[in-house]
């Protein structure tokens, strides 16, 4: 087992330089964690955000020309304008589900900002017709008909903010894995340091042990085995310290009313999390290795 102990010439547990190996691995492992972690989080979502804006449009009938009417006729005016337009485009081809936001609930979402449905219904608040579209929409022929019907209605185009949405979530993503690159970039160039230290350190020894016929592969594979034990220890303290903290943080969400992503519950997001502490202590044992193979050809 690669794990376990093995005899070995060279007395690298007793290096300073390898102590402080597991620490620089598992704080490296934490931040990359966090890293993937934040990006499943923020791919799905994103993914999620523009899926429920792509399924609906809104169209706002505002009370043009009606500021100088009494209340009652104003909300006459407005009901027939809305009733003509569900009534003319509800039979289009590519839009499942046409109606009316009920003056209740613009009444509640309005009330945080503009107070008691006293106030709301004295003011001209445009109303609002929500539509789901299917197979076969087109926004450009929804347009043009409601141009017809109402000039004074406004179709929300939501892809315009879909669009900005999709940009600004790839370049978060690409930041992201940019930095997941570059912790374990960094964590390798640190396996490196480490091992190149332990060479110069018991570079007498191995002299000697080359002179009773010892091979580069041999000593390579004694730090590599060294370095495979410490990556992963480090590795697994670093993961057990991301997972809480990441749970902590989530349940703070959860709290502040966030929902949690589904895409971090997902068999291959589980597996991606299990493997990091053996994806870097094999990398690391590799490292090791050709680290150790291409300086001893300089060194002997």
């Amino acid at each position: 087992m690669a794990f376990r102990s093995q005899p070995s010439h060279l007395p690298l547990d007793s290096d300073s330089s390898t102590r402080f190996l597991p620490s620089i691995v598992a704080l490296m492992v934490a931040l990359l964690t966090f890293s993937i972690v934040g990006l499943a989080a923020l791919h799905d979502s994103v993914g999620k955000w523009s899926g429920q804006i792509e399924g609906s449009l809104s169209i706002q009938v505002p009370p043009t020309g009606m500021a100088d009417r009494d209340p009652e006729e104003r909300e006459e005016a407005l009901q027939a304008t809305v009733d003509d337009i569900i009534e003319q485009l509800a039979d289009m081809p590519g839009i499942s589900r046409i109606e009316e936001l009920s003056p209740e609930t613009m009444s509640a979402l309005l009330e945080p900002w503009l107070g008691p449905d006293e106030v709301v219904s004295e003011l001209p608040i445009p109303r609002i017709i929500e539509i789901t579209p299917e197979t076969g929409f087109n926004f450009d022929a929804l347009e043009r008909r409601l141009g017809e019907i109402a000039p004074e209605a406004v179709l929300d185009d939501h892809r315009i903010w879909i669009e900005r949405i999709a940009d600004v979530a790839f370049s978060v993503e690409l930041a992201l894995i940019t930095l997941i690159i570059v912790l374990f970039g960094a964590t390798m160039l640190s396996v490196v340091f480490a091992t190149r230290s332990g060479l110069s350190i018991h570079r007498t020894i191995i002299e000697l042990l080359h002179l009773i016929g010892a091979q580069d592969s041999y000593i390579a594979g004694q730090f590599a085995r060294h370095n495979l034990r410490l990556a992963f220890f480090g590795a697994l303290i670093g993961l057990l310290i991301a997972l809480p903290v990441s749970g902590v943080i989530a349940w703070l969400g959860m709290r502040a009313g966030w929902p949690i992503p589904t895409l971090v519950f997902s068999p291959l997001f589980i597996a991606i999390i299990i493997a990091i502490p053996f994806v870097v202590a094999g990398v690391a044992q590799m490292t090791a290795k050709r680290t150790v193979l291409r300086v001893l050809r300089r060194m002997l």
